[in-house]
């Protein structure tokens, strides 16, 4: 049995391995919400589409390739069950991408152009809806391309300017960006921004606008937002037919999507931005020129350049190991709960020996 002057220091020390347990508890807690879920309605044959939710929390909105109609469906990310189907009756032929602007309206990129010949292409756009049963009004923008017809599955919503960026799927794909306020009533001409991954299925911007997260069958790149040149990547884990990607619940890490039955999204980390020494070009086009880029993707002095990660005045850093907020939080726990762990074990010490 332990000394009655012992009995603080022995209390002291429980307590402290209780301290040091929270931050590990908290680190599983925020691991175990970002988890694979199956997509379980059978009705969703071809997932050609993913967007977090704005209104309804751990809700991603998902729509079938061509061949189904104007519907969206709602998955619950924690369960893969559905929680909502909203149907729009618009005319669509080949949808292919969704996003949600930060206003809450629900863009569905009728994209899709297997055989280059669309002289225009449409985005369907509504406010998002409820979860249920719901159908609504819709409306559209109608695009053309400056250099002709092009197949494309990838649509992002800048979330620091609101403007609407198409990726084209191809050998040589690029990123094409919407006029800022696009017309319903004309044909709005997309404008060439960048180069873009060969292949891209799908793309994402993270939530705070420093990347562009662009998909392909294998990897996922990120490209810088004000330039459009690869400055990481990482590749994905294997899956049937890669098509879609978003943003996870909480924003810090992403969702990527496959076509097929009961298909299985998976849970993946951001790629870092590496130092712009170790940039590549994505694909054989040009930089382009600082009036061009500036005119089509900036509306505010927010969309300047920053300087790249671990860039200086004085030269480029060494690239460091990425560092994700779980072991941020972590190390700021366990520093805490040692300094405390001090002060409570030298108290109950010289109360134990008065």
């Amino acid at each position: 049995m332990p000394l009655p002057r012992a009995r603080p220091v022995l209390a002291a020390g429980l307590l402290a391995a209780g301290l040091l347990a929270l931050p590990w508890a908290a680190s599983r807690a925020a691991a175990d919400t970002q988890r694979d879920f199956p997509v379980l309605d059978e009705r969703v044959t071809e997932s050609s589409g993913l967007a977090l939710s704005r209104r309804h929390p751990h809700t991603v909105w998902t729509a079938n390739d061509s061949g189904d109609g104007p519907r969206l469906f709602a998955v619950d990310t924690r369960t893969g069950r559905t929680t909502g189907v909203h149907t729009y009756g618009a005319p669509v032929r080949d949808v292919e991408a969704l996003a949600v602007t930060p206003q809450g309206r629900v863009l569905v990129g009728d994209l899709g152009d297997n055989t280059a010949s669309r002289s225009v292409v449409r985005i369907f756009w509504f406010d998002e809806p409820d979860l249920g049963r719901t159908s609504g009004r819709w409306a559209s923008w109608e695009l053309v391309y400056p250099d002709g017809p092009h197949d494309a599955e990838s649509l992002a919503v800048d979330p620091r300017t609101g403007r609407v960026h198409v990726v084209t799927k191809g050998a040589s794909g690029a990123v094409y960006v919407l006029p800022p306020k696009p017309s319903r009533s004309g044909v709005n001409r997309l404008t060439r921004v960048g180069p873009a991954p060969a292949f891209a299925t799908d793309a994402v911007f993270l939530a705070d606008g420093s990347g562009l997260l662009v998909r392909t069958y294998t990897q996922v790149v990120r490209l810088d937002p004000s330039t459009f040149r690869a400055v990481g990547s990482a590749l994905l884990p294997l899956q049937r037919q890669g098509e879609t990607i978003a943003l996870a619940p909480g924003g810090d890490r992403l969702l990527v999507g496959s076509e097929g039955v009961r298909s299985t999204v998976r849970v993946v980390d951001v790629p870092p931005a590496l130092p712009a020494t170790a940039t590549t070009p994505t694909g054989p086009s040009t930089t382009p020129s600082t009036t061009s880029t500036a005119s089509a993707g900036s509306t505010s002095p927010t969309a300047t350049t920053a300087p790249a990660p671990g860039a200086t005045s004085g030269g480029p850093r060494p690239a460091s190991l990425p560092v994700s907020g779980r072991q941020v939080v972590w190390a700021a726990s366990s520093s805490a709960a040692l300094v405390l762990l001090a002060l409570l074990t030298t108290w109950l010490a010289r109360r134990a020996w008065r």
